[in-house]
């Protein structure tokens, strides 16, 4: 085997299996590359293959080298929670398989894979064409169903980066799956995330990241995508259910296009704190009523809320579908599109159908938005005079 290609289970070098903690082996592989590629023209890196088997974690992987591929036979996703709430004597398999690694930490750390470079001038922090690839990283829980608040973070970036990938991974039962804080192009796509806290955090300030193609369900106490500061988000094609929340904190030009949102709790993309300039387009809403209740949000707050500038929304498709006594606060009609603040964003052309009398509402600080066809006369709540419609007919 090539020097630049390691396999967990047979590699030499380990002095522990990787069955009892492929932290610690992952580790040693990352020491023994970073001792032989050892000037600026003999790094390109090295590929680390995890072959299906389930593998216990109990040491956080440190990776501090840049073109690392970390591979595996496939996210090998399993529904822990359908799991642990089932009776399962009859079940053909009740773990996730493939290549299975268990968070299990015992090193007093709740990374199972933190990707950090510290250094001076900054450059020498910045890491470069990191793959995550076709492994699954679970939280475990004890044999419960996972509640908000064990800690665990799947992958966390902490180091500026460049063009880094996430694809088919699969994350169960974590409280954080994917943190990347200063990422410049990652791409993340077709990852099965599911019953975590939060799937996707793009902190710190992002550019031109790619979000596309995955799978993102129940995302139970944080957010399906969270970025702040971002330029340039790309987010399409995804498939996100349950908890739904997609949330850009200043962010600027994100095309949020194409995606299938199913929530049962109110808001469902959120612009916030001066997000301007971004297109929301082509993408199919529905809000039903299921299980657990929303602590941060109220109907009010709209499925779509904008509290930003020069933002379009255009094209989109929202099915409202809430039994009139499980809409909060009380008797109040549910919001579809709140513009909560801003100067000329555009809502033109999308389509709501209801169950009940829904709204998009204007905020009085509002300026200059324009609602073509995407309310009738009743469905719109214009607290401000500074508006133009053309509205649906009814």
């Amino acid at each position: 085997m090539a020097d630049t290609v390691y396999d967990v289970t047979t590699w030499a070098g380990a002095t522990v299996s990787p069955y009892v903690d492929i932290g610690a082996v992952i580790n040693q592989i990352i020491a023994d590359i970073k001792s032989k590629q050892t000037t600026q023209t003999t790094r390109p890196g090295a590929v680390i293959y995890i072959p299906p088997g389930h593998y216990d974690l109990l040491t956080r992987v440190v990776i501090d080298v840049s073109f690392l591929q970390i591979k595996g036979a496939g996210h090998g996703f399993l529904s822990e929670a359908i799991r642990d709430e089932s009776q399962t004597g009859s079940w053909v398999e009740t773990l996730p398989g493939a290549s299975h690694i268990r968070v299990r930490n015992n090193d007093g750390h709740n990374e199972a894979f933190l990707v950090s470079r510290t250094g001076a001038p900054a450059t020498v922090g910045r890491l470069n064409s990191i793959v995550f690839q076709d492994f699954c990283l679970d939280g475990v829980n004890a044999g419960k169903p996972y509640l908000p608040g064990n800690g665990k973070t799947g992958i966390s970036f902490q180091s500026d980066n460049d063009a880094v990938r996430i694809e088919g991974m699969g994350f169960v039962y974590l409280a954080h799956a994917l943190i990347i804080k200063g990422a410049d192009a990652p791409n993340i796509t077709n990852n099965f995330i599911a019953e975590c806290g939060s799937s996707i955090e793009l902190t710190g300030a992002s550019q031109v990241a790619k979000i596309t193609n995955n799978f993102l369900i129940s995302a139970w106490a944080g957010y399906s995508i969270f970025a702040e500061n971002a330029e340039g988000l790309q987010i399409s094609g995804n498939t996100i259910l349950w908890a739904c929340n997609i949330t850009l904190s200043s962010g600027n030009r994100a095309s949020i296009t194409s995606n299938k949102l199913l929530s049962n709790f109110p808001s469902q993309i959120a612009l916030l704190n001066n997000s301007s300039e971004n297109l929301i387009s082509a993408n199919h809403f529905r809000r039903v009523h299921g299980d657990g209740t929303s602590t941060r949000f109220d109907d009010k707050f709209g499925m779509v809320h904008i509290a930003g500038s020069k933002n379009t929304v255009t094209g989109n498709q929202f099915s409202f579908d809430v039994p009139s006594q499980n809409i909060t606060p009380a008797g109040q009609d549910p919001t579809i599109v709140l513009v909560k603040s801003g100067d000329n964003n555009y809502l033109a052309s999308n389509h709501i159908t209801s169950n009940v009398a829904a709204k998009v509402v204007l905020d009085a600080s509002t300026t200059a938005t324009r609602v073509l066809h995407s309310a009738t006369t009743a469905q719109l709540d214009a607290l401000t005079t500074n508006h133009f419609m053309v509205a649906t007919p009814s």
